[in-house]
Protein backbone atom coordinates (compact mmCIF):
# COMPACT_ATOMS: atom_id res chain seq x y z
CA UNK A 1 0.00 0.00 0.00
CA UNK A 2 0.98 3.60 -0.65
CA UNK A 3 2.11 5.46 2.50
CA UNK A 4 3.31 8.57 0.70
CA UNK A 5 1.89 11.09 3.18
CA UNK A 6 3.68 9.55 6.12
CA UNK A 7 6.83 9.21 4.02
CA UNK A 8 6.70 12.94 3.34
CA UNK A 9 6.14 13.73 7.03
CA UNK A 10 9.12 11.59 8.04
CA UNK A 11 11.32 13.10 5.33
CA UNK A 12 10.35 16.60 6.46
CA UNK A 13 11.43 15.66 9.96
CA UNK A 14 14.72 14.44 8.60
CA UNK A 15 15.20 17.67 6.72
CA UNK A 16 14.60 19.70 9.89
CA UNK A 17 17.02 17.54 11.84
CA UNK A 18 19.55 17.83 9.04
CA UNK A 19 19.48 21.61 9.27
CA UNK A 20 19.96 21.55 13.06
CA UNK A 21 22.65 18.88 13.09
CA UNK A 22 24.52 20.24 10.07
CA UNK A 23 24.05 17.17 7.91
CA UNK A 24 26.71 16.66 5.30
CA UNK A 25 25.41 13.61 3.44
CA UNK A 26 22.10 11.92 2.64
CA UNK A 27 22.16 8.26 1.65
CA UNK A 28 18.99 6.86 0.12
CA UNK A 29 17.89 3.32 -0.57
CA UNK A 30 14.54 1.89 -1.67
CA UNK A 31 12.34 4.93 -1.19
CA UNK A 32 8.78 3.53 -1.27
CA UNK A 33 7.00 6.19 -3.32
CA UNK A 34 7.59 8.81 -5.97
CA UNK A 35 6.41 11.66 -3.74
CA UNK A 36 8.85 10.63 -1.00
CA UNK A 37 11.66 10.62 -3.55
CA UNK A 38 10.63 14.14 -4.58
CA UNK A 39 10.85 15.23 -0.94
CA UNK A 40 14.34 13.72 -0.76
CA UNK A 41 15.41 15.58 -3.86
CA UNK A 42 13.57 18.86 -3.29
CA UNK A 43 13.72 19.34 0.49
CA UNK A 44 16.82 17.56 1.82
CA UNK A 45 19.32 17.24 -1.00
CA UNK A 46 19.57 20.98 -1.81
CA UNK A 47 21.08 21.56 1.64
CA UNK A 48 23.78 18.98 1.01
CA UNK A 49 26.41 18.53 -1.66
CA UNK A 50 24.83 16.22 -4.27
CA UNK A 51 28.10 14.35 -4.57
CA UNK A 52 27.34 12.97 -1.10
CA UNK A 53 24.08 11.25 -2.09
CA UNK A 54 24.76 7.50 -2.28
CA UNK A 55 23.11 4.08 -1.79
CA UNK A 56 22.58 2.64 1.72
CA UNK A 57 24.59 -0.12 3.40
CA UNK A 58 23.10 -3.02 5.37
CA UNK A 59 21.70 -1.66 8.63
CA UNK A 60 21.20 -2.78 12.21
CA UNK A 61 17.52 -2.50 13.15
CA UNK A 62 16.33 -0.17 15.92
CA UNK A 63 12.62 0.13 16.57
CA UNK A 64 10.91 3.53 16.72
CA UNK A 65 7.21 3.53 17.75
CA UNK A 66 4.82 4.36 14.92
CA UNK A 67 2.63 6.61 17.09
CA UNK A 68 5.54 8.76 18.24
CA UNK A 69 5.01 12.44 17.47
CA UNK A 70 8.73 13.09 17.40
CA UNK A 71 10.18 13.25 13.92
CA UNK A 72 13.01 10.73 13.68
CA UNK A 73 16.17 12.41 12.47
CA UNK A 74 19.92 12.35 12.90
CA UNK A 75 21.00 10.76 16.13
CA UNK A 76 17.59 10.34 17.83
CA UNK A 77 17.57 6.54 18.12
CA UNK A 78 18.10 5.41 21.72
CA UNK A 79 16.20 2.13 22.02
CA UNK A 80 17.69 -1.37 22.17
CA UNK A 81 18.59 -3.35 19.05
CA UNK A 82 15.73 -5.47 17.77
CA UNK A 83 14.07 -6.59 14.54
CA UNK A 84 10.82 -4.83 13.68
CA UNK A 85 8.10 -7.38 14.29
CA UNK A 86 4.86 -5.56 13.49
CA UNK A 87 3.82 -4.06 10.18
CA UNK A 88 3.47 -0.30 10.24
CA UNK A 89 6.24 0.47 12.73
CA UNK A 90 8.46 3.40 11.92
CA UNK A 91 11.97 1.97 12.32
CA UNK A 92 15.27 3.78 12.78
CA UNK A 93 18.32 1.94 11.50
CA UNK A 94 21.69 2.67 13.12
CA UNK A 95 24.81 1.77 11.14
CA UNK A 96 27.10 1.17 14.10
CA UNK A 97 30.63 1.79 12.80
CA UNK A 98 29.32 3.38 9.62
CA UNK A 99 27.45 6.09 11.60
CA UNK A 100 24.23 7.87 10.71
CA UNK A 101 20.56 6.98 11.11
CA UNK A 102 18.13 5.57 8.57
CA UNK A 103 14.39 6.14 8.84
CA UNK A 104 11.97 3.79 7.15
CA UNK A 105 8.25 3.29 6.93
CA UNK A 106 8.19 -0.46 7.65
CA UNK A 107 5.83 -2.20 5.28
CA UNK A 108 5.67 -5.63 3.73
CA UNK A 109 9.01 -5.21 1.98
CA UNK A 110 10.68 -3.10 4.72
CA UNK A 111 11.49 -0.19 2.39
CA UNK A 112 14.05 2.39 3.49
CA UNK A 113 13.73 6.14 3.18
CA UNK A 114 16.99 7.86 4.05
CA UNK A 115 20.14 8.10 6.10
CA UNK A 116 21.51 11.27 7.68
CA UNK A 117 25.17 11.59 8.64
CA UNK A 118 26.07 14.69 10.65
CA UNK A 119 29.20 16.80 10.40
CA UNK A 120 30.60 16.03 13.85
CA UNK A 121 34.05 14.70 14.72
CA UNK A 122 33.02 11.21 13.59
CA UNK A 123 30.62 10.83 10.65
CA UNK A 124 27.15 10.25 12.01
CA UNK A 125 27.93 11.57 15.54
CA UNK A 126 27.25 14.91 17.20
CA UNK A 127 28.40 16.20 20.56
CA UNK A 128 24.82 15.76 21.75
CA UNK A 129 24.85 12.12 20.68
CA UNK A 130 28.13 11.55 22.54
CA UNK A 131 26.56 13.00 25.68
CA UNK A 132 23.40 10.90 25.30
CA UNK A 133 25.44 7.72 24.88
CA UNK A 134 27.59 8.59 27.91
CA UNK A 135 24.66 9.03 30.31
CA UNK A 136 23.51 5.90 32.16
CA UNK A 137 20.31 4.61 30.53
CA UNK A 138 19.73 1.24 32.23
CA UNK A 139 20.54 -0.42 28.90
CA UNK A 140 22.57 -3.56 28.15
CA UNK A 141 25.87 -1.72 28.69
CA UNK A 142 24.83 -0.38 32.10
CA UNK A 143 23.66 -3.83 33.12
CA UNK A 144 26.99 -5.34 32.07
CA UNK A 145 28.93 -2.69 34.00
CA UNK A 146 26.76 -3.16 37.08
CA UNK A 147 27.00 -6.95 36.88
CA UNK A 148 30.81 -6.74 36.89
CA UNK A 149 31.11 -3.75 39.22
CA UNK A 150 29.26 -5.07 42.27
CA UNK A 151 31.37 -8.22 42.83
CA UNK A 152 34.56 -6.35 41.85
CA UNK A 153 33.78 -3.62 44.38
CA UNK A 154 32.99 -6.17 47.09
CA UNK A 155 36.26 -7.93 46.30
CA UNK A 156 38.27 -4.73 46.64
CA UNK A 157 36.23 -3.60 49.63
CA UNK A 158 36.99 -6.72 51.66
CA UNK A 159 40.73 -5.97 51.84
CA UNK A 160 40.57 -2.38 53.20
CA UNK A 161 37.68 -3.39 55.43
CA UNK A 162 39.88 -6.02 57.02
CA UNK A 163 42.68 -3.43 57.03
CA UNK A 164 40.34 -1.19 58.99
CA UNK A 165 39.81 -4.07 61.41
CA UNK A 166 43.62 -4.26 61.77
CA UNK A 167 43.67 -0.56 62.62
CA UNK A 168 40.77 -1.10 65.01
CA UNK A 169 42.52 -3.86 66.96
CA UNK A 170 45.88 -2.08 66.99
CA UNK A 171 44.06 1.06 68.10
CA UNK A 172 42.53 -0.91 70.98
CA UNK A 173 46.08 -1.27 72.32
CA UNK A 174 45.69 2.39 73.39
CA UNK A 175 49.10 3.41 72.06
CA UNK A 176 49.61 6.13 69.45
CA UNK A 177 53.12 4.70 68.86
CA UNK A 178 51.72 1.25 67.99
CA UNK A 179 49.17 2.80 65.61
CA UNK A 180 51.84 4.96 63.95
CA UNK A 181 54.19 1.94 63.65
CA UNK A 182 51.52 -0.18 61.98
CA UNK A 183 50.65 2.63 59.56
CA UNK A 184 54.28 3.35 58.64
CA UNK A 185 55.26 -0.32 58.25
CA UNK A 186 52.19 -1.10 56.19
CA UNK A 187 52.92 1.88 53.91
CA UNK A 188 56.50 0.66 53.37
CA UNK A 189 55.32 -2.86 52.50
CA UNK A 190 52.53 -1.66 50.20
CA UNK A 191 54.85 0.75 48.40
CA UNK A 192 57.50 -1.94 47.86
CA UNK A 193 54.85 -4.44 46.77
CA UNK A 194 53.18 -2.21 44.16
CA UNK A 195 56.48 -0.88 42.82
CA UNK A 196 57.72 -4.42 42.19
CA UNK A 197 54.48 -6.18 41.21
CA UNK A 198 54.12 -4.79 37.71
CA UNK A 199 53.02 -8.09 36.12
CA UNK A 200 49.27 -7.97 36.99
CA UNK A 201 48.82 -4.56 35.34
CA UNK A 202 50.26 -5.90 32.10
CA UNK A 203 48.60 -9.30 32.05
CA UNK A 204 44.95 -8.25 32.58
CA UNK A 205 44.48 -6.49 29.16
CA UNK A 206 46.40 -9.33 27.42
CA UNK A 207 44.12 -11.98 28.91
CA UNK A 208 41.03 -9.86 28.17
CA UNK A 209 42.05 -9.57 24.52
CA UNK A 210 42.76 -13.31 24.20
CA UNK A 211 39.55 -14.28 26.02
CA UNK A 212 37.44 -11.97 23.80
CA UNK A 213 38.97 -13.67 20.75
CA UNK A 214 38.31 -17.16 22.18
CA UNK A 215 42.03 -18.08 22.25
CA UNK A 216 42.30 -20.41 25.28
CA UNK A 217 45.90 -21.40 24.56
CA UNK A 218 46.99 -17.76 24.57
CA UNK A 219 45.22 -17.22 27.91
CA UNK A 220 47.10 -20.20 29.41
CA UNK A 221 50.44 -19.15 27.95
CA UNK A 222 50.17 -15.53 29.07
CA UNK A 223 48.99 -16.42 32.59
CA UNK A 224 51.63 -19.13 33.08
CA UNK A 225 54.43 -16.81 31.99
CA UNK A 226 53.08 -14.05 34.23
CA UNK A 227 53.14 -16.36 37.26
CA UNK A 228 56.72 -17.40 36.44
CA UNK A 229 57.97 -13.82 36.19
CA UNK A 230 55.93 -12.72 39.21
CA UNK A 231 57.49 -15.45 41.34
CA UNK A 232 61.01 -14.30 40.45
CA UNK A 233 60.07 -10.71 41.22
CA UNK A 234 58.48 -11.81 44.51
CA UNK A 235 61.70 -13.51 45.66
CA UNK A 236 63.56 -10.27 44.89
CA UNK A 237 61.03 -8.27 46.91
CA UNK A 238 61.27 -10.64 49.87
CA UNK A 239 65.06 -10.35 50.00
CA UNK A 240 64.93 -6.58 49.53
CA UNK A 241 62.59 -5.97 52.47
CA UNK A 242 64.38 -8.44 54.72
CA UNK A 243 67.89 -7.06 54.15
CA UNK A 244 66.99 -3.36 54.04
CA UNK A 245 64.34 -3.37 56.75
CA UNK A 246 65.71 -0.45 58.81
CA UNK A 247 66.59 1.59 55.71
CA UNK A 248 63.11 1.18 54.27
CA UNK A 249 61.52 2.45 57.50
CA UNK A 250 63.90 5.40 57.54
CA UNK A 251 62.55 6.47 54.13
CA UNK A 252 59.17 7.31 55.69
CA UNK A 253 60.77 9.15 58.60
CA UNK A 254 60.93 6.41 61.24
CA UNK A 255 64.02 7.16 63.33
CA UNK A 256 66.22 4.07 63.86
CA UNK A 257 66.20 2.96 67.50
CA UNK A 258 62.94 4.76 68.30
CA UNK A 259 59.87 3.09 69.82
CA UNK A 260 58.10 3.34 66.47
CA UNK A 261 60.98 1.58 64.70
CA UNK A 262 61.03 -1.21 67.29
CA UNK A 263 57.30 -1.85 66.79
CA UNK A 264 57.38 -1.54 62.98
CA UNK A 265 60.36 -3.80 62.18
CA UNK A 266 58.70 -7.15 63.06
CA UNK A 267 55.66 -6.19 60.99
CA UNK A 268 57.77 -5.76 57.84
CA UNK A 269 59.74 -8.94 58.60
CA UNK A 270 56.65 -11.13 58.75
CA UNK A 271 54.98 -9.53 55.71
CA UNK A 272 58.16 -9.96 53.62
CA UNK A 273 58.03 -13.75 54.06
CA UNK A 274 54.79 -13.96 52.05
CA UNK A 275 55.81 -11.63 49.23
CA UNK A 276 55.69 -14.43 46.62
CA UNK A 277 52.20 -15.76 47.52
CA UNK A 278 50.89 -12.20 47.62
CA UNK A 279 52.16 -11.25 44.16
CA UNK A 280 51.03 -14.55 42.56
CA UNK A 281 47.57 -13.97 44.02
CA UNK A 282 47.40 -10.59 42.27
CA UNK A 283 48.28 -12.32 38.98
CA UNK A 284 45.44 -14.78 39.60
CA UNK A 285 43.05 -11.92 40.26
CA UNK A 286 44.17 -10.17 37.04
CA UNK A 287 43.69 -13.37 35.02
CA UNK A 288 40.14 -13.92 36.27
CA UNK A 289 39.40 -10.25 35.70
CA UNK A 290 40.60 -10.57 32.11
CA UNK A 291 38.04 -13.32 31.48
CA UNK A 292 35.32 -10.99 32.90
CA UNK A 293 34.96 -13.22 35.97
CA UNK A 294 35.01 -11.02 39.06
CA UNK A 295 32.85 -13.29 41.23
CA UNK A 296 35.47 -15.99 41.79
CA UNK A 297 38.10 -13.50 43.06
CA UNK A 298 35.49 -12.03 45.40
CA UNK A 299 34.83 -15.45 46.96
CA UNK A 300 38.55 -16.16 47.32
CA UNK A 301 39.19 -12.77 48.91
CA UNK A 302 36.29 -13.26 51.32
CA UNK A 303 37.59 -16.62 52.54
CA UNK A 304 41.22 -15.50 52.83
CA UNK A 305 40.41 -12.28 54.65
CA UNK A 306 38.21 -14.15 57.12
CA UNK A 307 41.42 -15.88 58.18
CA UNK A 308 42.94 -12.46 58.91
CA UNK A 309 39.81 -11.33 60.70
CA UNK A 310 39.76 -14.33 63.02
CA UNK A 311 43.49 -14.31 63.80
CA UNK A 312 43.87 -10.56 64.48
CA UNK A 313 42.56 -10.37 68.08
CA UNK A 314 44.13 -13.73 68.99
CA UNK A 315 47.63 -12.84 67.82
CA UNK A 316 47.60 -9.16 68.83
CA UNK A 317 46.32 -9.64 72.40
CA UNK A 318 46.96 -13.36 72.94
CA UNK A 319 44.56 -16.15 73.87
CA UNK A 320 45.23 -19.31 75.84
CA UNK A 321 48.67 -20.66 75.02
CA UNK A 322 49.16 -17.98 72.30
CA UNK A 323 51.07 -15.02 73.72
CA UNK A 324 50.30 -11.41 72.81
CA UNK A 325 52.42 -10.20 69.87
CA UNK A 326 51.08 -6.66 69.36
CA UNK A 327 51.75 -5.12 65.94
CA UNK A 328 53.69 -8.23 64.85
CA UNK A 329 50.55 -10.31 65.48
CA UNK A 330 48.63 -8.20 62.94
CA UNK A 331 51.36 -8.91 60.37
CA UNK A 332 51.26 -12.68 60.99
CA UNK A 333 47.47 -12.71 60.60
CA UNK A 334 47.74 -10.86 57.28
CA UNK A 335 50.49 -13.23 56.04
CA UNK A 336 48.31 -16.24 56.86
CA UNK A 337 45.48 -14.79 54.77
CA UNK A 338 47.86 -14.24 51.82
CA UNK A 339 48.94 -17.89 51.88
CA UNK A 340 45.28 -18.93 51.92
CA UNK A 341 44.55 -16.63 48.95
CA UNK A 342 47.49 -18.05 46.96
CA UNK A 343 46.31 -21.64 47.50
CA UNK A 344 42.74 -20.87 46.46
CA UNK A 345 43.75 -18.91 43.34
CA UNK A 346 46.07 -21.64 42.06
CA UNK A 347 43.48 -24.38 42.52
CA UNK A 348 40.73 -22.26 40.90
CA UNK A 349 42.87 -21.39 37.85
CA UNK A 350 43.82 -25.04 37.33
CA UNK A 351 40.20 -26.12 37.66
CA UNK A 352 38.95 -23.47 35.20
CA UNK A 353 41.66 -24.14 32.61
CA UNK A 354 43.15 -20.63 32.86
CA UNK A 355 46.47 -22.37 33.52
CA UNK A 356 47.70 -25.94 33.18
CA UNK A 357 50.54 -27.73 34.92
CA UNK A 358 52.41 -27.53 31.63
CA UNK A 359 52.04 -23.76 31.38
CA UNK A 360 53.28 -23.40 34.97
CA UNK A 361 56.46 -25.40 34.56
CA UNK A 362 57.23 -24.12 31.05
CA UNK A 363 60.05 -21.58 31.17
CA UNK A 364 59.07 -18.54 29.04
CA UNK A 365 61.23 -17.63 26.07
CA UNK A 366 63.58 -14.69 26.48
CA UNK A 367 61.51 -12.86 23.87
CA UNK A 368 58.32 -13.14 25.91
CA UNK A 369 60.13 -12.29 29.12
CA UNK A 370 61.57 -9.26 27.33
CA UNK A 371 58.08 -8.10 26.32
CA UNK A 372 56.89 -8.37 29.90
CA UNK A 373 59.93 -6.50 31.13
CA UNK A 374 59.57 -3.69 28.59
CA UNK A 375 55.94 -3.15 29.57
CA UNK A 376 56.92 -3.71 33.18
CA UNK A 377 59.52 -0.95 33.05
CA UNK A 378 56.83 1.62 32.28
CA UNK A 379 54.50 0.17 34.93
CA UNK A 380 57.32 0.21 37.47
CA UNK A 381 58.19 3.80 36.62
CA UNK A 382 54.57 4.76 37.24
CA UNK A 383 54.44 2.79 40.49
CA UNK A 384 57.70 4.29 41.69
CA UNK A 385 56.46 7.81 40.98
CA UNK A 386 53.12 7.11 42.66
CA UNK A 387 54.69 5.57 45.73
CA UNK A 388 57.26 8.34 46.00
CA UNK A 389 54.21 10.54 46.58
CA UNK A 390 52.78 8.26 49.26
CA UNK A 391 56.15 7.88 50.98
CA UNK A 392 56.71 11.65 50.89
CA UNK A 393 53.27 12.12 52.45
CA UNK A 394 54.04 9.62 55.20
CA UNK A 395 57.42 11.25 55.84
CA UNK A 396 55.81 14.69 56.10
CA UNK A 397 53.25 13.31 58.56
CA UNK A 398 55.76 11.41 60.73
CA UNK A 399 58.12 14.39 61.03
CA UNK A 400 55.30 16.72 62.02
CA UNK A 401 55.38 15.80 65.71
CA UNK A 402 57.30 13.37 67.89
CA UNK A 403 54.25 12.12 69.80
CA UNK A 404 52.81 10.19 66.84
CA UNK A 405 49.43 11.95 67.09
CA UNK A 406 49.58 13.34 63.53
CA UNK A 407 50.65 9.95 62.15
CA UNK A 408 47.84 8.20 64.04
CA UNK A 409 45.27 10.72 62.73
CA UNK A 410 46.57 10.26 59.18
CA UNK A 411 46.40 6.46 59.49
CA UNK A 412 42.78 6.59 60.66
CA UNK A 413 41.80 9.15 57.98
CA UNK A 414 43.52 7.15 55.24
CA UNK A 415 41.73 3.98 56.31
CA UNK A 416 38.30 5.66 56.08
CA UNK A 417 39.26 7.25 52.75
CA UNK A 418 40.40 3.93 51.28
CA UNK A 419 37.17 2.22 52.26
CA UNK A 420 35.35 4.63 49.91
CA UNK A 421 38.10 4.92 47.30
CA UNK A 422 38.02 1.17 46.74
CA UNK A 423 34.73 1.48 44.81
CA UNK A 424 36.26 3.77 42.15
CA UNK A 425 39.29 1.47 42.02
CA UNK A 426 36.93 -1.37 41.14
CA UNK A 427 35.43 0.75 38.34
CA UNK A 428 38.95 1.50 37.12
CA UNK A 429 39.74 -2.21 36.81
CA UNK A 430 36.54 -2.71 34.80
CA UNK A 431 37.70 0.01 32.41
CA UNK A 432 41.02 -1.79 31.93
CA UNK A 433 39.30 -5.02 30.83
CA UNK A 434 36.11 -3.81 29.11
CA UNK A 435 37.95 -1.66 26.55
CA UNK A 436 40.14 -4.46 25.12
CA UNK A 437 37.14 -6.78 25.35
CA UNK A 438 34.99 -4.39 23.30
CA UNK A 439 37.73 -3.72 20.78
CA UNK A 440 38.44 -7.43 20.18
CA UNK A 441 34.94 -8.90 20.45
CA UNK A 442 33.37 -10.75 17.54
CA UNK A 443 32.16 -8.67 14.61
CA UNK A 444 28.82 -7.05 15.38
CA UNK A 445 29.41 -7.18 19.16
CA UNK A 446 32.33 -4.77 19.43
CA UNK A 447 34.55 -2.34 17.57
CA UNK A 448 35.83 1.21 18.12
CA UNK A 449 32.34 2.76 18.28
CA UNK A 450 31.18 0.35 20.99
CA UNK A 451 34.44 0.82 22.88
CA UNK A 452 34.04 4.61 22.69
CA UNK A 453 30.49 4.46 24.06
CA UNK A 454 31.64 2.14 26.85
CA UNK A 455 34.57 4.42 27.77
CA UNK A 456 32.41 7.55 27.90
CA UNK A 457 29.80 5.75 29.98
CA UNK A 458 32.44 4.59 32.46
CA UNK A 459 33.71 8.16 32.92
CA UNK A 460 30.20 9.34 33.83
CA UNK A 461 29.81 6.38 36.16
CA UNK A 462 33.08 7.36 37.83
CA UNK A 463 31.96 10.93 38.48
CA UNK A 464 28.52 9.95 39.80
CA UNK A 465 30.04 7.25 42.00
CA UNK A 466 32.50 9.81 43.38
CA UNK A 467 29.65 12.17 44.33
CA UNK A 468 27.84 9.34 46.11
CA UNK A 469 30.98 8.25 47.98
CA UNK A 470 31.65 11.83 49.08
CA UNK A 471 28.24 11.88 50.77
CA UNK A 472 28.95 8.49 52.38
CA UNK A 473 32.27 9.68 53.79
CA UNK A 474 30.76 12.87 55.18
CA UNK A 475 28.03 10.95 56.98
CA UNK A 476 30.66 8.53 58.38
CA UNK A 477 32.47 11.19 60.42
CA UNK A 478 30.97 9.95 63.73
CA UNK A 479 32.59 6.55 63.04
CA UNK A 480 36.03 7.99 63.88
CA UNK A 481 35.56 6.97 67.50
CA UNK A 482 35.41 3.32 66.45
CA UNK A 483 38.92 3.50 64.97
CA UNK A 484 40.64 4.95 68.03
CA UNK A 485 39.59 5.83 71.58
CA UNK A 486 42.09 8.74 71.67
CA UNK A 487 40.09 11.98 71.48
CA UNK A 488 43.02 14.11 70.29
CA UNK A 489 43.54 11.71 67.34
CA UNK A 490 39.81 11.83 66.53
CA UNK A 491 39.83 15.65 66.51
CA UNK A 492 42.90 15.84 64.26
CA UNK A 493 41.44 13.27 61.81
CA UNK A 494 38.23 15.21 61.10
CA UNK A 495 39.90 17.70 58.72
CA UNK A 496 41.55 15.07 56.48
CA UNK A 497 38.30 13.08 56.31
CA UNK A 498 36.41 16.19 55.11
CA UNK A 499 39.10 17.02 52.53
CA UNK A 500 39.12 13.43 51.31
CA UNK A 501 35.34 13.52 50.82
CA UNK A 502 35.63 16.68 48.70
CA UNK A 503 38.13 14.89 46.42
CA UNK A 504 35.97 11.83 45.75
CA UNK A 505 34.28 13.05 42.51
CA UNK A 506 37.71 14.02 41.18
CA UNK A 507 39.10 10.61 42.12
CA UNK A 508 36.21 8.91 40.32
CA UNK A 509 37.23 10.56 37.04
CA UNK A 510 40.97 10.07 37.61
CA UNK A 511 40.78 6.35 38.33
CA UNK A 512 38.49 5.57 35.38
CA UNK A 513 40.57 7.68 32.95
CA UNK A 514 43.72 5.84 34.00
CA UNK A 515 41.90 2.50 33.80
CA UNK A 516 41.02 3.30 30.19
CA UNK A 517 44.69 3.99 29.47
CA UNK A 518 45.62 0.62 30.99
CA UNK A 519 43.04 -1.03 28.76
CA UNK A 520 44.85 0.47 25.75
CA UNK A 521 48.17 -0.64 27.30
CA UNK A 522 49.39 2.96 27.24
CA UNK A 523 51.77 2.27 30.11
CA UNK A 524 54.45 4.72 28.98
CA UNK A 525 51.92 7.55 28.84
CA UNK A 526 50.67 6.61 32.30
CA UNK A 527 54.21 6.63 33.65
CA UNK A 528 54.96 10.05 32.14
CA UNK A 529 51.80 11.56 33.56
CA UNK A 530 52.46 10.09 37.00
CA UNK A 531 56.03 11.43 37.04
CA UNK A 532 54.81 14.96 36.26
CA UNK A 533 52.02 14.69 38.86
CA UNK A 534 54.44 13.43 41.51
CA UNK A 535 56.80 16.33 40.83
CA UNK A 536 53.94 18.78 41.30
CA UNK A 537 52.85 16.95 44.47
CA UNK A 538 56.34 17.16 46.00
CA UNK A 539 56.41 20.88 45.27
CA UNK A 540 52.97 21.32 46.85
CA UNK A 541 54.10 19.45 49.98
CA UNK A 542 56.99 21.89 50.44
CA UNK A 543 54.55 24.81 50.33
CA UNK A 544 51.50 23.47 52.18
CA UNK A 545 52.62 20.18 53.79
CA UNK A 546 53.23 21.49 57.33
CA UNK A 547 49.87 20.37 58.75
CA UNK A 548 47.81 17.23 58.32
CA UNK A 549 45.09 19.24 56.54
CA UNK A 550 47.70 20.85 54.27
CA UNK A 551 49.12 17.46 53.28
CA UNK A 552 45.67 16.16 52.34
CA UNK A 553 44.93 19.36 50.42
CA UNK A 554 48.03 18.74 48.29
CA UNK A 555 46.32 15.70 46.81
CA UNK A 556 44.15 18.11 44.78
CA UNK A 557 47.29 19.16 42.87
CA UNK A 558 48.31 15.53 42.39
CA UNK A 559 44.92 14.33 41.10
CA UNK A 560 44.11 17.29 38.86
CA UNK A 561 47.39 16.71 37.04
CA UNK A 562 46.65 12.99 36.64
CA UNK A 563 43.17 13.78 35.31
CA UNK A 564 44.57 16.19 32.71
CA UNK A 565 46.80 13.44 31.28
CA UNK A 566 43.98 10.88 31.33
CA UNK A 567 41.42 13.09 29.59
CA UNK A 568 43.95 14.20 26.98
CA UNK A 569 44.56 10.57 26.06
CA UNK A 570 40.85 9.82 25.86
CA UNK A 571 39.62 12.91 24.00
CA UNK A 572 42.63 14.24 22.07
CA UNK A 573 45.25 11.73 20.97
CA UNK A 574 44.31 8.24 22.22
CA UNK A 575 42.87 5.38 20.12
CA UNK A 576 39.29 6.46 20.94
CA UNK A 577 39.84 10.19 20.44
CA UNK A 578 37.16 11.44 17.98
CA UNK A 579 39.70 13.01 15.61
CA UNK A 580 41.71 9.80 15.43
CA UNK A 581 38.63 7.66 14.87
CA UNK A 582 37.51 10.00 12.09
CA UNK A 583 40.92 9.75 10.43
CA UNK A 584 40.95 5.95 10.63
CA UNK A 585 37.43 5.79 9.22
CA UNK A 586 38.32 8.09 6.34
CA UNK A 587 41.47 6.06 5.57
CA UNK A 588 40.61 2.44 6.44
Amino acid sequence: PDRSRRDIRVMSGIAASARIAGARRVTHGDVPSARARRVLSADVAPRIDRRHVAPCLDPVFLRWPRRSRRHPGAGVARSAQTRASSEGDVVIYSFGDEGGTRVTDEGAAGESVAVIETSSAIPGRTLASYWRDALPANDALDKQILKLFVPAMLNFLIIPFVGAIDVFWVGRMGSAVALAAQGAANQVFQSAFWIISFVPSIIAPVVAKAAASGDTEEVQRATGEAIFVASLVGVFGMVLLTVFQAASLKIVGVIPGSETAAAAAPYIGWRALTFVPAIVSTVGFAAFRGTLDVTTPMKITLVSQMVNLLLDPILIFGAGFVKAMGVAGAAIATSASEITSFTLYMSAMLRRGIITLGSLIRVPSWGNIGKLMVGGAAVQMRSIAQNVTFLAVMRAILTMDATGTAAAAHTVSAQMFQLCLIAVLALSTLASILIPQKLNAAKGEGGPEQAKICADRLLVWGFLLGVFLACVQLTALPALKFFTPLENVQAMARGPVLIGAMQMPLNGLVFVAEGLMQGHQAFARLAGGMCVSTTLMLGALKVWGHTVEGVWGCFFVFNVSRLAFGLRHHFVDGPLAPARMRAEKSNP
